[in-house]
């Protein structure tokens, strides 16, 4: 049941974490695929941060995807 990955979907969903993660002020890292903090890496503090500035991000792109679909709807909705 596991379908292939397409590459250029997961392409675009990276590039839309690194723009989100800009805006926010944080940077994305594409080799680990991770969202670092200005926090000193690899210490405590630094990885805590890391987690926050994650969900931030991953929050901040749930929110404007819905949006985005929202809009598609309404569109479809009152093109009918």
């Amino acid at each position: 049941m596991n379908k292939p990955i397409n590459q250029n979907a997961k392409q675009a969903l990276n590039m839309f974490k690194m723009e989100i993660a800009n805006e926010l002020g944080y940077n994305y890292n594409p080799v680990s695929d991770k969202i670092e903090s200005n926090a000193a890496q690899n210490t405590i503090e630094g990885i805590s941060k890391n987690v926050l500035a994650g969900e931030e991000v991953g929050g901040a792109m749930t929110k404007s995807l819905v949006s985005k679909g929202e809009e598609i709807l309404l569109q479809n909705y009152n093109n009918k």
